[in-house]
């Protein structure tokens, strides 16, 4: 569907054709940078816009009001063929994850509202019209990686960028957050999997592990906080066992992303974790 530049009462100056995104990062808050590509009709003279405003909206919701970035009034002439207007949005962290909520692991539908004033053969005509388009999830993903968008892990990790265990492990913790945003949750899991099982080779206590889950079950009163904290690390490895065998009971967003946290948080550990 298009969206009409100054077509209301007055003549159609211009529509658009389509939408591109991008992100930044913003002083406490994500930037979505909004490009809407503008054909513009065979003019009679000048076109002047002006007061130029867009809003966003999303599954039926208001996202955000965009910033139009540039010169506050746009002039095309007979000669212009094609435009762009660019807006920006600042977003916070709450309205990216009521964002991802509603994209639902698939491409992103926008509604665009355009709103301004055109100027054009003697007359100022207002317009406001609403368009409806459709971003890929790829495109998507990439503006939330411009944007950095969950890719700060809240627990320091004390591994040498020397560590070639400490590497592998970064590796796959960000494999595991691709995943779920990719909406491949059960890849995700196994990603946490393959941490725990090169953490605890390194370690060179999955035997530790396992007698801690066996006092788990006869004699838990007199576990230490070590074997307690050991039977934590092998009770999440039974959870992750389940991403790499054929099941009904397949895992959701929320749960890859309790299991990736909890991956994390017990890496923290110098008990169970990376380091000895």
């Amino acid at each position: 569907m298009s969206l009409r530049v100054g077509g209301h009462s007055g003549p159609m100056v211009g529509e658009i054709k389509g939408i591109e995104i991008h992100g930044g990062s913003g002083v406490g808050t994500y930037l979505l940078y909004l490009r809407l590509n503008v054909v513009v009709n065979n003019l009679n003279g000048k076109a002047i816009l002006n007061q130029l405003s867009c809003r966003l909206e999303s599954g039926g919701q208001s996202v955000a009001q965009g910033f139009f970035e540039g010169a506050p009034v746009v002039e095309w002439s007979q000669y212009t063929s094609d435009a762009y207007l660019g807006f920006n949005f600042h977003l916070t962290g709450s309205q990216l994850n009521g964002l991802e909520l509603l994209r639902h692991d698939n491409d992103l539908g926008f509604g665009v509202w355009l709103s301004g004033i055109c100027h054009y053969e003697g007359k100022a005509d207002s317009f406001s019209d609403r368009g409806e388009f459709n971003v890929l999830k790829q495109e998507w993903l990439r503006a939330l990686g411009q944007m950095n968008y969950k890719k700060t892990l809240l627990f320091e990790l004390e591994m040498p960028s020397a560590n070639i265990l400490g590497e592998q492990v970064i590796s796959l913790l960000e494999k595991a957050q691709s995943h779920i945003l990719n909406g491949t949750f059960e890849e995700a899991v196994a990603s946490c999997r393959k941490v725990i099982e090169l953490v605890e080779t390194q370690r060179g206590d999955k035997a530790d592990a396992a007698s801690a889950a066996n006092s788990y079950k006869n004699n838990r009163r007199e576990m230490t906080v070590c074997q307690r904290m050991l039977f934590l690390r092998e009770a999440l490895k039974n959870i992750t066992h389940l991403a790499n065998h054929a099941n009904e009971d397949s895992f959701s967003r929320y749960q890859a992303q309790s299991v990736l946290g909890m991956t994390v948080a017990l890496l923290s550990s110098p008990e169970v974790g990376c380091g000895k």
